[in-house]
């Protein structure tokens, strides 16, 4: 596979969505909720000083920040199928894992550029707004949690990827990509809930089952790693899964929080890495004659 074949691909995958009106407004909608949710609670932060626990709205990033993710990939495989490019492309020098490669990459480091922005857009609101001042340790673990952010939204790009490989139309693709965003990323926790409630009458937060049961969704595991919450979803189970805040939480060193989650974040980065390879066995699989 030349290398240079899959930069290519991932600069057009890149110009694309950055020429496409759609993705720029969403885009410009994600702002403003970070920012708007950064500056409501501003005043809280400057309060108690804590600008690790304030400055960034985990919860909205959480719930919206995988919609970025959703809309570079679900499109990615069956918008060119559709339009024939697949095969004008590979009439080039070019092979179907330069092709899905570079997708992946291009799409990836568009991801990354949004995710640092957005964080940027928290930490300057705070700057600009309320003057708080930033210590290198609280530096630190924001880039922990800009990684972190990365590989949770990965996952939902991974998805979407995998989807646009497997269906012949991009109304389809995104349709169901939304509904593995609202059911995974929100509603997996108050389904949950609500089932247990149901069937047992227990709603405890201690439960196993219950526990068990959330380690299925990736929301989950970015939640209690971030913030030691067990759920970040709507309706779900909110309250703390462990004695550690996540990684904002200063009373322990960043050693401490990474060895205590380091269940989580092996989700995290693992899940995405198995979703693009099965994406990428299924691109090469795939028969993309119109």
């Amino acid at each position: 596979m030349k290398g240079r074949n899959v930069f290519v691909i991932a600069q057009k995958e890149v110009a694309d969505h950055l020429q496409d009106t759609g993705f720029l407004v969403l885009l410009a909608i994600y702002t403003i909720i970070i920012f708007s949710a950064t500056y409501m609670s501003g005043s809280l932060v400057h309060q108690e000083s804590s600008v690790l626990l304030g400055s960034i709205n985990v919860k909205m990033i959480a719930l919206f920040a995988p919609l970025i993710g959703i809309v570079l990939g679900f499109d990615a495989v069956v918008r060119e199928q559709k339009s024939g490019s697949l095969n004008v492309l590979l009439t080039h020098p070019l092979f179907r894992d330069n092709i899905i490669a570079g997708k992946l990459l291009g799409s990836m480091l568009l991801l990354a550029a949004i995710i640092i922005f957005s964080v940027f857009v928290s930490i300057g609101t705070l700057l600009i707004f309320y003057g708080i001042e930033i210590e290198y340790t609280e530096i630190i673990r924001i880039f922990v949690f800009t990684i972190l952010t990365f590989f949770y939204v990965s996952i939902f790009l991974g998805v979407a990827v995998l989807i646009s490989t497997m269906v012949k139309d991009g109304t389809d693709s995104l349709t169901y990509n939304v509904v593995v965003w609202l059911f995974v990323g929100i509603l997996f926790g108050a389904t949950i809930k609500t089932a247990i409630a149901i069937l047992t009458g227990d709603i405890s937060n201690e439960s196993v089952l219950i526990t068990q049961l959330l380690n299925m969704a990736p929301i989950h595991h970015f939640a209690e790693a971030v913030v030691g919450r067990i759920d970040l979803g709507f309706g779900g189970f909110n309250s703390a899964g462990s004695a550690i805040g996540g990684i904002f939480d200063t009373e322990y060193t960043l050693t401490q929080c990474l060895i205590e989650f380091k269940t989580n974040i092996v989700v995290l980065i693992v899940t995405p890495a198995i979703l693009f390879i099965i994406a990428f066995i299924t691109f090469l699989r795939k028969d993309i004659t119109l």
